[in-house]
């Protein structure tokens, strides 16, 4: 992990538990068993189809047209965000989804970025959504 890992953990949970996104955490009420096999439906499942449409299409003719940079990180990021409007169960727009989709949207793009792979974004994508739905 990179220190950039080390302040995009807490910052994204700080910013979702203030927004009333991420409820406080708690310990996982499922089987070991049960969250061990969580992780590869999770990466097959969402993280992988979602890290391909969204960093290796998206991200990737962002930067083939306008180059590696940071503003195409963060347009393929908010685009990432937009896609999670209609995700509940809160209300449709979901705003405080939004957000937080467009924060993880620029580790996972700095991610796929730094290591030109998409096996590695979509690693980050599962830990991550396994951590909120086992943890939080």
């Amino acid at each position: 992990m990179t220190a950039g890992h080390f302040i995009f953990i807490p910052s994204v949970l700080l910013v979702g538990i203030v927004i009333g996104f991420i409820p406080p955490p708690h310990l996982p009420t499922q089987s070991a068993s049960r969250m061990i096999s969580a992780v590869g439906l999770i990466f097959i499942g969402t993280a992988l189809p979602e890290e391909i449409l969204f960093r290796s299409l998206i991200q990737n003719l962002l930067m083939l047209r306008f180059g590696a940079n940071t503003r195409t990180l963060l347009i393929a990021a908010f685009i990432f965000g937009c896609a999670h409007l209609d995700n509940g169960p809160q209300a449709v727009p979901n705003w405080r989804y939004m957000i937080l989709a467009t924060i993880a949207g620029v580790a996972y793009g700095a991610v796929f970025r730094k290591a030109s792979t998409i096996l590695s974004s979509a690693a980050l994508h599962m830990l991550v959504d396994w951590t909120k739905h086992f943890f939080f």
